[in-house]
């Protein structure tokens, strides 16, 4: 899961603003959301959860989005998922 979850970040960087909240990478929308992926281990996948602003991801106040799974997707497929829920 963390090769995937570092896969899907690198590919984040190309498209989105980074940044470093809490020793974590995020990444800025152009609608000023702030994202971070996170891994689910117990579930075996990977959660977009999202901030409306830079205090409040601070504030670790991320509501989560859609879970996507390892064992359904591979990487493109679960990155176009990922990009159109973000973009929705």
């Amino acid at each position: 899961m963390l090769k995937r979850l570092e896969d899907l970040e690198s590919r984040l960087r190309k498209r989105y603003k980074t940044l470093t909240i809490n020793n974590k990478n995020c990444f800025l929308t152009e609608d000023g959301t702030i994202i971070q992926l996170t891994g689910l281990k117990s579930f075996n996948a990977i959660v977009i959860e999202y901030a409306s602003s830079e205090d409040e991801a601070k504030k670790d106040m991320f509501e989560d989005g859609d879970l996507f799974y390892l064992k359904e997707l591979d990487e493109e497929q679960m990155f176009q998922a990922m990009i159109q829920e973000i973009e929705e």
